[in-house]
């Protein structure tokens, strides 16, 4: 076979190696992705009402995103909208996207041949008689090309358990603007009641001040009146606050800035839903869909390759070859030689122990996100029913009899049988009522996205605290047993 020949096969090969590994493109990491999760059914709009399907936006929505986020703000939010901005807009996903891009380079470079090296050296003989005489080498990595296909295996694994957890990003992302969101309608609920309560005692005060006018109220409750106008106030402004930080904890959720800030909510937490959860079904669903265990799973897979790599490596002996050719000055002679390392000393020994320590080190955390899972989707659960159950027992029976207890109470310090201290008091239960109500419904909602997340393979949700115990003790329930005016 000529040369010319030879080069008819192998230059095709070499384009092929050279282009086939080279689609490397945040599209392409974004479509794998989606794939991915639609694949595995990672998708939270499972549960009817739980919002809309999680994929990540591609790259030329994240280009558009200024003509795609005004559309979104440019009407109230509910908790989809939230999601929906924080895939487009929020920059920490994208940057999980070019960490895959990462990988999956590396990926590429593990499977690429080895380069040949070509020497070639110049000689000037004494003689003058004597031409000048050349010597030309090639030589190949042998060892490096028999490796290829396990170092490919090991880039493989690895790029696979990065695709798994940027899957987990784009969970966790959606997951943290939902609750972000959840928090500021909570903080807004609360706000409204002192707004509320802040009304109610300024009625009263200007009620108390026209009956002090005409001598029917003595300067102790008008100063009780006021003092009770001014807390309130206070409490007011502290319901501001606590919005305003949740409210820039859902801009950074959703990556929101500028003018984008000034976006408003469609409304209130809704009441909890009246669906049961099972918690066999639950747990089993949880470990299944688990993409954190699918994650160490593919480490786990990637390092036990990388110490299938390290031993090979440690046995075989570097072998290298290749031809060579002299010009003596009047014709080309031509050879061949292959080059033999002994693997006598440095086997891998370092590399093969790492290695197989990684593995363990996997397998020790593989049983304990096992173990973790399991518990925070029997936990989430509990957090549901409790809250559920607190939530519509404050719904339906607390907060209507705080309202009546109000009622009766004002009718009866008009009729003077009651004091002002009592009013007040019952008017700031009624408010702690509806307080402890939005947090246990904050609660609530808190762990449906939680159990959605943990169901949809999500991260174990780090965000559920501790169970709100609320401000409605029976203590001080009764009313028209105090002095009268």
């Amino acid at each position: 076979m000529n040369l010319s020949r030879k080069a008819q096969y192998i230059l095709p090969l070499a384009v092929a190696l050279v282009t086939g590994c080279s689609s490397s493109t945040v599209a392409t990491d974004v479509r794998d992705v989606n794939a991915f999760l639609a694949a595995q059914g990672r998708n939270i709009g499972q549960r009817p009402g739980a919002g809309s399907a999680i994929s990540m936006p591609t790259e030329d929505a994240w280009e558009n995103d200024g003509a795609e986020a005004p559309r979104i703000l440019a009407k109230p939010l509910t908790a989809d909208d939230a999601v929906k901005l924080a895939l487009v807009q929020n920059r920490e996903l994208r940057a999980s996207m070019y960490e895959l891009g990462i990988a999956r380079g590396q990926a590429v470079q593990a499977g690429l041949l080895p380069n040949p090296e070509i020497e070639i050296s110049l000689r000037a003989p004494q003689d003058p008689f004597q031409r000048l005489q050349a010597d030309i080498g090639f030589e190949y990595d042998l060892s490096a090309l028999i490796l290829v296909p396990l170092r490919k295996g090991v880039a493989d694994a690895e790029l696979e358990a990065t695709r798994v957890r940027v899957a987990r990003d784009v969970l966790e992302t959606a997951f943290q603007a939902r609750l972000a969101f959840y928090d500021v309608q909570a903080r807004q609920a609360v706000l409204d009641l002192q707004k509320r309560a802040f009304d109610a005692f300024q009625a009263g005060y200007a009620a108390a001040e026209e009956l002090h006018r005409v001598g029917n109220l003595p300067d102790a409750d008008l100063a009780i009146h006021r003092a009770a106008v001014e807390a309130s106030r206070i409490d007011v402004a502290e319901a501001e606050n606590a919005l305003l930080d949740a409210r820039e904890r859902f801009n950074v959720a959703a990556g929101l800035s500028g003018q984008q800030v000034t976006w408003t909510i469609a409304g209130p937490l809704p009441p909890p839903e009246d669906m049961p959860v099972d918690a066999v079904v639950t747990e089993k669903k949880a470990i299944t869909a688990s993409l954190e265990l699918a994650e160490i799973g593919r480490r786990m897979e990637a390092a036990a390759k990388r110490v299938g790599l390290h031993r090979t490596q440690g046995v075989m002996p570097h072998v290298s070859g290749g031809f060579h050719g002299e010009q003596d000055g009047i014709s080309w002679e031509l050879g061949g030689h292959v080059t033999v390392g002994l693997p006598i000393f440095d086997r891998a020994q370092g590399r093969i122990i790492s290695a197989k320590s990684e593995l363990g080190a996997l397998r020790e955390r593989y049983v304990a996100a096992a173990i973790g899972v399991r518990s925070s989707a029997r936990m989430t659960q509990n957090r549901i029913e409790s809250a559920g159950k607190r939530a519509r027992h404050y719904q339906q029976a607390l907060l209507p009899a705080r309202e009546k207890a109000l009622a009766e109470t004002l009718l009866q310090y008009n009729a003077m049988h009651v004091s002002v201290f009592q009013v007040l008091d019952v008017q700031r239960r009624v408010t702690e009522t509806g307080i402890a109500y939005t947090e246990t419904l904050l609660d609530y909602w808190k762990a449906r996205a939680s159990l959605d997340q943990i169901l949809a393979g999500g991260a174990r949700p780090r965000a559920l605290g501790a169970v709100s115990t609320g401000h409605t003790s029976s203590a001080g329930m009764d009313v028209g047993s105090g002095a009268g005016h």
